[in-house]
């Protein structure tokens, strides 16, 4: 049965929302630009726009430009804000964006439809490292309920209602897959579509039963209580590739030395965010102004592709209905020799 929270809790909601907020007026303030073509200027250092969203995931991005590992491999980026993958895609292939951001289910579905979409960098990875973070023992993305629900693990979630930032999508798809290996009827769970900030105020209202939230949502409601009753990325794959920054096929053909540095240069800020977690906080605390006292759960970030968790990606979404046809995985992504 659905509850009504508390007047902390109508606090709690109020400050996450102008968190959020104020992380996204500030991001698309600062958001670059491109006129879709790649600039070399003098010394030979090449331009790019990365189409991104304001989230933790894309930490070692930033850092990137903050330790001079693009410049060092002639490239300056501009990043050019977006709500989410749906509108990366396409800013993408129409080459306003050279790169992009976006979550492994939305590029599988992108290819489904024969979209030219390639994999040049893995994005992120689940961490196996629960222990960080208020919400310590959750996953970075989680499955909350409020901290007076009935629902007390994944079993209580038949027949009740779960927000999920985008229906038919990585959520919704990982979180059906975590239910149905545990035996629990995932075709019961209602799914219904909420930003993530505005999940706050739905599961403080009693509007939905349960919010699948990432960071740093994940560690603000811990911290108040709420409590994490699925992890399904790790549910899913306990070390399942969430998302890959890609490029159109055309770019990619035009270009590959723009590509090859991208990729080394991201493979170094994997390797130093890894290294350097306090280093990963902070710079997420710059770019989105989240309050940089929160010890926020850290996913992992690897240079390397986890293809056989994007093959599952792509068998979940075929087999959910979300595709049409079998992914080649393989033929998606652009070397990194």
């Amino acid at each position: 049965m659905m509850n009504t929270r508390t007047s902390s809790g109508r606090h709690r909601r109020t400050v996450l929302l102008s968190v959020a907020s104020a992380a996204m007026l500030t991001l698309a303030a600062c958001g670059g630009g491109s006129d879709g073509g790649s600039k070399a200027d003098a010394n030979g250092v090449t331009t790019i726009t990365v189409g991104v969203i304001p989230i933790i995931d894309v930490a070692p991005l930033y850092l990137a430009t903050q330790q001079g590992f693009f410049k060092d491999h002639g490239l300056e980026v501009e990043t050019q804000l977006a709500a989410g993958g749906a509108a990366i895609v396409p800013a993408v292939l129409s080459q306003s964006n050279e790169i992009g951001f976006s979550n492994n289910v939305s590029l599988i579905s992108a290819a489904s439809r024969d979209l030219p979409v390639k994999l040049v960098s893995p994005g992120v990875s689940i961490s196996n490292d629960t222990t960080s973070g208020a919400g310590a023992g959750t996953g970075y993305c989680e499955v909350m309920v409020s901290k007076d629900s009935d629902i007390k693990d994944a079993s209580g979630l038949v027949g009740k209602t779960v927000a999920v930032n985008s229906l038919n999508n990585i959520g919704d798809v990982t979180i059906r897959a975590a239910l149905d290996d545990q035996g629990i009827d995932s075709a019961s769970v209602k799914f219904t579509e909420i930003p993530f900030p505005d999940m706050v105020t739905a599961l403080d209202s009693g509007r939905i039963d349960a919010a699948w939230e990432c960071e740093p949502f994940v560690t603000t409601l811990a911290k108040d209580g709420d409590r994490g009753v699925l992890n399904n990325y790790a549910a899913t794959d306990p070390n399942l590739s969430v998302a890959s920054y890609f490029t159109s096929a055309d770019y990619a053909k035009s270009n590959p030395e723009v590509i090859k540095n991208f990729q080394q240069a991201m493979a170094e800020a994997f390797e130093f965010a890894s290294a350097n977690p306090d280093k990963a906080r902070a710079i997420v605390s710059e770019y989105t102004k989240i309050d940089p006292t929160l010890e926020l759960g850290l996913p992992e970030w690897s240079s390397d592709f986890n293809v056989p968790s994007i093959e599952r990606l792509a068998k979940l979404s075929k087999g959910y209905g979300i595709t049409e046809k079998a992914i080649d995985v393989n033929s998606l992504i652009v070397s990194q020799d």
